[in-house]
């Protein structure tokens, strides 16, 4: 997953100081009203709630797997230490393992590792090693278990099924996860912005552009063979969002400042469905038989679509987070702010959102 808006962190190699720490869980009780989000009653319901931090951490889901999500952001520990990244256990419901880690791009799960890509300056600080470092991290304890040096920056990193993949500013790059080493070149010529697993780890898909054009184009996830390509009519710098048939993406309007939520169908990425006059900062995420639409400045209402057809089942108030819903063995978690404190929910949707 893409996590470009949380480039303001300092780029410094430095060895991860990891500790497991714990916050306890608030259960449902008046007092945890405050946590749940305002109108949300039409998408879900709020069944466990742990705080995460206050004065604007900024967090983001970016990965799930091990019965854990990971989250970045900037989470205050004892003494003034900061943590870019924690891993919430979904059974003890702790914060398990957190860590400090350069600035970074893009975060991934699989192949057993959680892998962190480096590439891009935060603020003009360099990135280390040009920003062509990939980490690899226990997905455990959060302690790295290799550092891979790549020919270009590491701008965006995924795995589509057994395939770990990495985007530079000209090329992808297929890797073996046990030793780093480069398996697959693919030059590409556009500028990959976003990247993402489809049709069950088969494919890859990717977002990117050239000049004012922005694209998607599908790739075998195995030989890296380029399979279709669609224009974008607009520019987006939202993630994508696969189902099993197809994928969604928001794309904005520069003319009159909105975004339209777009889906493109089957193996030929066929235009099929699209809903517009969302705002700005308008992201989608996959649920359980559902889309999220999220409207990440906080100011428009949440939403859950119909996934082929973009139908508006419910709408509820505003989360205002970006990476805010993720789905995971069945169930749905979301992040919230609320008078700058960030809280880490699951919820039940609604009948009407499932």
């Amino acid at each position: 997953m893409s996590v470009r808006r949380i480039t303001w962190r300092v780029a410094v190699l430095t060895v991860a100081a990891t500790t497991a720490f714990t916050l306890s869980p608030v259960f449902l009780s008046n007092a945890s009203t405050l946590a749940t989000p305002p109108n949300s009653t039409s998408l879900f319901s709020v069944s466990r709630i742990l705080k995460l931090d206050t004065d604007g951490s900024g967090p983001s889901i970016v990965a799930t797997g091990t019965d854990s999500m990971f989250v970045v952001g900037t989470f205050d520990r004892s003494k003034g230490a900061v943590d870019d990244l924690i891993r919430i256990d979904l059974k003890t419901w702790r914060i398990a393992a957190a860590a400090r880690f350069p600035n970074v791009t893009s975060v991934a799960f699989g192949d057993g590792a959680l892998w962190w890509a480096t590439g891009q300056n935060a603020f003009d600080i360099p990135a280390p090693d040009n920003g062509r470092v990939l980490l690899k991290i226990d997905p455990g304890n959060l302690h790295r278990e290799s550092t891979y040096i790549l020919p270009g920056r590491t701008v965006l990193v995924t795995v589509a099924g057994s395939s770990l993949w990495v985007a530079t500013p000209t090329m992808l790059i297929r890797l073996d996860p046990q030793s780093g080493r480069v398996l697959v070149k693919v030059p590409v010529d556009f500028s990959p912005t976003e990247m993402s697993s489809s049709e069950q780890g088969r494919s890859l898909d990717v977002l990117g552009a050239i000049g004012s054009k922005e694209f998607v184009t599908t790739y075998d996830a195995t030989s890296g063979r380029r399979l279709v390509q669609r224009l974008l009519p607009g520019a987006t710098g939202q993630p994508l969002t696969t189902t099993a048939q197809g994928v969604w993406v928001a794309v904005d309007n520069l003319n009159n400042k909105t975004a339209t939520a777009r889906y493109y169908e089957g193996d030929r990425l066929v235009p099929s469905a699209a809903r517009g006059g969302y705002p700005f900062d308008t992201s989608l995420y996959p649920g359980v038989g559902v889309i999220w639409l999220v409207d990440s400045a906080g100011q428009g209402s949440t939403e859950c679509l119909a996934q082929s057809t973009g139908h508006v089942r419910a709408s509820g108030g505003p989360l205002g987070v970006w990476g805010s819903v993720a789905t995971y063995a069945g169930r749905t978690y979301v992040l919230f702010e609320r008078d700058l404190t960030d809280y880490f929910l699951r919820v039940q949707p609604s009948k009407s959102c499932s």
